[in-house]
């Protein structure tokens, strides 16, 4: 009998196992021309009641807490392969705004056979207002 891992098994510190056929969603940061967008993705399988907290407080250009927002509240289905992007600021506005550089997003979610999985994803934006000072 193999001992070890299974290939097919993701985990992130913190988290319950999730095997990458089931339904694997994440909070992703992505960086484009200068503009922050925070992209809520799904892979392998839908999801279904998936929850985003925040560790900090975080506001967006409106001023609008992430924490209240329905996609990180309220969002029932996300289907796979699924990728979301929800505009927070210019990199350099956040900044100015002195909003969280450093902060951990708690996603919750269940899988098609009612599993309940979650996970941790820590971001530290500062990376990418390093990269933009080499650019």
């Amino acid at each position: 009998m193999p001992t070890g891992s299974p290939r097919n098994l993701v985990t992130t510190r913190g988290t319950v196992p999730c095997v990458a056929t089931g339904a694997d969603v994440i909070l992703d940061v992505l960086v484009e021309r200068g503009a922050l967008h925070f992209v809520l993705a799904c892979e392998g399988g839908h999801a279904h009641g998936v929850r985003v907290r925040f560790s900090r407080v975080i506001r967006d250009l409106a001023g609008h807490r992430l924490n209240e927002q329905p996609l990180f509240t309220q969002l029932e289905f996300l289907s796979a392969g699924r990728r979301i992007p929800l505009l927070i600021d210019t990199l350099a506005g956040y900044q100015q705004r002195k909003q969280p550089m450093q902060f951990e997003a708690r996603l919750e979610w269940r899988t098609e056979d009612g599993r309940r999985l979650r996970r941790a994803i820590r971001h530290d934006l500062a990376a990418w207002t390093r990269l933009r000072e080499t650019l």
